[in-house]
């Protein structure tokens, strides 16, 4: 496969967010990196798993760790805020999976290939009718309006095999219009996990994993971030010990 060769301005102004493996810088982008990336980048089923495309890359937090997860897999990642692809070609080109990581900076829904893909992971803009961020470049990076959820369901039945998967996370309010667009475009839900910020509240993300065939039986699970303000749960450290420098 060809690199989507871009030049990437090697300068790094501050201190970068450190993984195990890998940096993140992160001064350009839109969104910074944060729970929901990581919940769902070591949630997802990567075992097996050959060609992934990681959809609104942001830092490429999401394709970092899942070629960290995967090291037989290629992984490609799709921005379209070019600032963010900045950051992401940058932490992509001094990561360990340089050789295995490819940016493409486009809109998704405009993104062509004739590739298909095991496994589409995205943490997508899921705001509708809300107040907007000063920042349009972070407004467009948390709002659905260039990324509808029936658009995007759309575009992942064409590039996704017949056996692979979609895995998104969403804010809980919205599974049930996610499981209706997606069974408009021939999806349904094979798993699903509900994410608890702490013991007494209840759940605020869901995420899903979605295939083109219909199972008997959904599976359930839950994640509690924190036991305790400020003490991340024994689970949540157990399940991200493998990126984090400490915990």
């Amino acid at each position: 496969m060809e690199r989507n060769e871009e030049d990437v301005e090697i300068r790094m102004p501050n201190k970068p967010f450190r993984f195990k493996q890998f940096d993140i810088y992160q001064d350009r982008s839109a969104m910074k990196v944060g729970t929901d990336a990581i919940l769902l980048s070591v949630w997802a089923r990567v075992a097996g798993v050959l060609d992934i495309l990681d959809v609104g890359t942001g830092t490429g937090i999401l394709a970092l760790m899942s070629a960290q997860r995967n090291t037989k897999a290629i992984v490609e990642a799709v921005e379209i805020d070019n600032a963010s692809a900045e950051d992401a070609a940058l932490n992509f080109s001094i990561s360990p999976y340089s050789d295995r990581i490819f940016l493409h900076t486009c809109d998704f829904l405009d993104f062509n290939t004739a590739r298909t893909y095991d496994l589409i992971i995205s943490n997508p803009p899921y705001f509708s009718n809300s107040i907007r961020a000063s920042d349009p470049s972070r407004s467009a990076a948390r709002h659905d309006d260039s990324l509808p959820s029936a658009a995007f369901l759309e575009k992942c039945a064409v590039l996704l095999k017949e056996h692979g998967t979609v895995a998104v996370i969403f804010p809980k309010l919205q599974l049930e219009k996610w499981e209706t667009e997606a069974r408009l475009h021939g999806f349904f839900p094979v798993r699903i996990c509900h994410v608890y910020t702490l013991p007494h509240k209840d759940s605020q993300r869901v995420m899903v994993e979605y295939k083109k065939k219909e199972t008997e039986e959904v599976e359930m699970e839950s994640i509690l971030i924190e036991k305790s303000p400020g003490q991340y749960s024994d689970q949540f450290k157990a399940i991200t010990r493998e990126f984090f420098l400490k915990g």
